[in-house]
């Protein structure tokens, strides 16, 4: 078993620095986060891997879920509406979706302004899409950010916030950003406010349609 991630295989979800629980505080900050803005509806989580967070927001939500992976798709189809696909290169039904998901998924993207289009166009009026990726900006993000690349070598978009909000912002996007701080893989803090940046791994959005 490797650390380092090559390929969206089982050792890039099976990986000793990866082992997510579908329980996570982590993810049901996630949730938390998500129910503060909507309650019901159609959810899509982009990158959905083994499935861990569709698990806790089918309690509220009518889910999907799309990945790269088809080893990860083969675990998640067992409880989830879930197909393999690259979102740059598919395309996804017209407001359809209430809700859309993306964590930590932009970053793997060569053209990640596909997929910011692909989703504004799945999005509902008035929905929200919310999502990470890694923070770009202070000594701790960029850190963070050249462990992270060196570890996945999946790594290609990692850009600054500021270049974030002008794609988000292309699209005619709202844009909210927040940070995350993380004490393992399956828990994190979020942090809001001025000086979220300066100390946070993760950049947290929120986007309005």
């Amino acid at each position: 078993m490797s650390l380092i991630k090559k390929d969206y295989d089982k050792n890039y979800y099976e990986n000793l620095l990866y082992v997510e629980k579908n329980d996570s505080q982590r993810n049901k900050y996630r949730l938390k986060e998500i129910l503060k803005h909507k309650t019901s509806g159609t959810l899509l989580e982009i990158g959905c891997a083994q499935g861990g967070f569709l698990k806790l927001a089918k309690e509220h939500f009518d889910v999907e879920g799309i990945d790269v992976s088809e080893f990860a798709v083969n675990c998640a189809k067992k409880d989830h509406n879930v197909w393999v696909g690259d979102i740059q290169k598919i395309k996804l039904e017209e407001n359809k979706y209430d809700v859309i998901v993306i964590f930590n998924v932009l970053e793997h993207l060569k053209n990640p302004s596909l997929a910011i289009a692909n989703i504004y166009s799945a999005l509902k009026k008035g929905g929200i899409v919310i999502g990470s990726m890694p923070n770009k900006a202070g000594v701790v993000g960029r850190v963070f950010t050249h462990i992270g690349n060196y570890i996945d070598k999946t790594h290609c978009s990692t850009y600054t916030p500021k270049k974030w909000e002008r794609l988000f912002k292309k699209e005619d996007f709202n844009v909210y950003f927040f940070g995350e701080l993380m004490a393992s893989r399956n828990n994190s803090k979020y942090v809001k406010g001025k000086h979220w940046k300066h100390f946070s791994f993760n950049l947290m959005f929120l986007c309005k349609k």
